[in-house]
């Protein structure tokens, strides 16, 4: 009996570790040698990113493959491997907000799997390097979404500043759109134009849309509509120019659907010409 007890012990002493063990006990060194290994990573090119900024991130990586190594499903978009994706987006979008590059989050998740594999048991170190491979796309995935929407908003607001909203001579305000403003842009900017003519007593106002391009006349329309739920019920006549046909016949049915006065003119000097005689200034022609 004895003897048989120290047989099974010893079953039990030499059994091999799985791999959420070997990160249950292991995950200090694992976190030393990826701090390691990262910092002399040769995929890093602009180094512009420290190990110990990371740090408290790829803890949480080593956390989240745990949980999913101990449920015996280690496979991309599996139940288990979902906290382990959410943590790799957020890494990716941290990495963007920083000014970091795909490489750093690239070698990043690489020398993080070298190190674990290194220590995990050989029969789990391909489903966990293809785990891997995985991460690194979700990282870079929203790594390339939060920097591309970062890029939007800086657009979005050089246009909102930067757009010409001004009185061309007094009494005749003007809002001169350029480029691709999203459409809240749009609406913003002749909300602007709308109260500079209240606040002057303007007869008219200019929305000249011969600075946009053809992504901005896709927004034009949502952003034009927003507009005129504030305009409703004025009388100050809009005055539309430089607009292509569809732009020109969608924003004449939306004015008049709203009742609100209305012309267009194939050029901006016409309809200054326009605004500039409603505004009560005395024209002199040539003869």
């Amino acid at each position: 009996m004895a003897s048989g007890g120290l047989a099974c012990y010893a079953d039990q002493v030499t059994a091999p570790e799985t791999l959420a063990d070997v990160i249950r006990e292991r995950s200090g060194e694992i976190l030393a040698g990826w701090i390691v290994r990262f910092e002399r990573s040769p995929l890093r090119f602009r180094r512009a990113t420290k190990a110990e900024s990371h740090t408290s991130q790829v803890a949480n990586l080593v956390e989240a493959l745990g949980v999913a190594a101990s449920s015996s499903e280690l496979r991309p978009g599996s139940g288990a491997t979902r906290e382990l994706e959410r943590n790799a987006a957020f890494l990716g979008a941290q990495f963007a907000s920083e000014g970091a590059t795909g490489f750093d989050i690239a070698a990043l998740m690489v020398e993080l799997r070298e190190v674990i594999a290194s220590m995990a048991p050989a029969d789990e170190v391909v489903a966990m390097s293809r785990l891997f491979e995985w991460l690194t796309v979700v990282a870079l995935d929203t790594f390339a979404s939060s920097g591309l929407q970062s890029l939007r908003e800086r657009i979005a607001d050089q246009l909102e500043i930067g757009t010409p909203v001004v009185e061309l001579l007094p009494k005749v305000p003007a809002c001169l759109l350029v480029g691709a403003p999203p459409a809240g842009v749009i609406d913003g900017l002749l909300s602007r134009a709308w109260m500079l003519a209240i606040g002057t007593g303007a007869p008219c106002v200019i929305i000249d849309c011969g600075g946009l391009a053809e992504a901005g006349e896709k927004n034009f329309e949502a952003g034009y509509r927003e507009f005129l739920v504030q305009a409703e019920g004025s009388a100050i006549q809009i005055l539309l120019s430089t607009a292509r046909r569809g732009l020109r016949e969608t924003a004449t049915i939306l004015a008049s659907e709203k009742a609100l006065p209305f012309q267009h003119f194939d050029r901006l000097d016409s309809a200054v010409a326009h605004a500039v005689e409603r505004a009560g200034y005395l024209l002199m022609r040539r003869s």
